[in-house]
């Protein structure tokens, strides 16, 4: 029986209790059971990191040296070696990196993924953007941790959102939502955020109540979303009583300048009154 599994197993075991010797010694035995490329490229990079975990920086840079120069037909190869990139903080670096990946390998979907998340981490959206979009231009992707073209479209959602492009936001997450079972969508506080700016609260209210459903916790950002639909089909009392339970979770309330207007009829009958810590954000 093949104890490559077992291996494995054990040594993430070990990584997690911080054993990280004893793991690097595991996934170095793993290694003599495979022979798909894929998967030694993932175990050589536990070995680094686990070299990274003890402090050991030169090490480390040289075992993902040795990834990319053993494994350059390989998309994984730099996926990896980016990762560690940017945990050092070399953006610029794992952005180049990342954006030669993208032209040698235009099918590989990871790579796309990550890039535009570090722009985004960046304050680059506009490029991160236009990153997914060449990804979705692409007739062919290969998935990459159960990540497909669904996710794309969240993501980019996500970031129109972010940049004050709502109606391409919506239009974004109603192409991912489409692409999926409704109780398998992630998005639907987003999507109820973008109907309110699209002034439709009733579908709003449909959204973030379908979110409350699938989700296992209610926290206060989601009862709030849920408070401002309401105000908006006037349903007043329907609005206090969310944000009395938003108040209730952690005994305070945080309210953005964009409540401000949803909130007006509350403002006026005076309910924030009754309620001690209440922060608004400045407009």
């Amino acid at each position: 029986m093949n104890p490559f599994f077992s291996l494995i197993r054990e040594a993430k075991n070990l990584e997690e209790e911080k054993e990280f010797t004893r793991a690097f010694n595991l996934y170095a035995e793993s290694e003599s059971y495979t022979k798909d490329e894929s998967a030694l490229i993932k175990i050589k990079a536990k070995k680094a990191w686990c070299l990274y975990s003890v402090g050991n920086p030169k090490e480390t840079e040289s075992v993902f040296q040795d990834i990319i120069q053993n494994y350059p037909s390989h998309p994984l190869s730099i996926t990896v070696y980016s990762r560690y990139l940017i945990k050092l903080k070399k953006f610029k670096s794992a952005k180049v990196l990342l954006q030669k990946s993208i032209i040698q390998f235009p099918s590989y979907l990871e790579n796309y993924l990550l890039l535009a998340s570090l722009l985004k981490d960046m304050e680059r959206s506009e490029e991160a953007i236009e990153v997914l979009k060449q990804a979705l231009s692409q007739d062919h992707l290969s998935n990459g941790r159960g990540i497909d073209r669904k996710d794309i479209w969240a993501e980019l959602g996500s970031l129109y959102f972010s940049r004050g492009d709502f109606n391409s936001a919506l239009a974004s997450l109603k192409k991912s939502l489409k692409m999926v079972e409704p109780d398998e969508f992630l998005h639907y506080d987003l999507l109820a955020l973008c109907y309110l700016d699209a002034e439709d609260p009733e579908n709003a209210l449909t959204s973030i109540r379908t979110h409350i459903e699938f989700c296992k916790e209610i926290d206060p950002e989601t009862l709030i979303i849920l408070a401002r639909a309401h105000c908006r089909l006037g349903k007043v009392d329907e609005a206090a009583n969310n944000l009395i339970q938003a108040y209730s979770i952690e005994d305070s309330l945080y309210l953005k300048a964009a409540d401000f207007i949803d909130f007006a009829p509350l403002l006026r009958n005076g309910f924030f009154t009754t309620l001690e810590n209440i922060e608004w954000e400045e407009p």
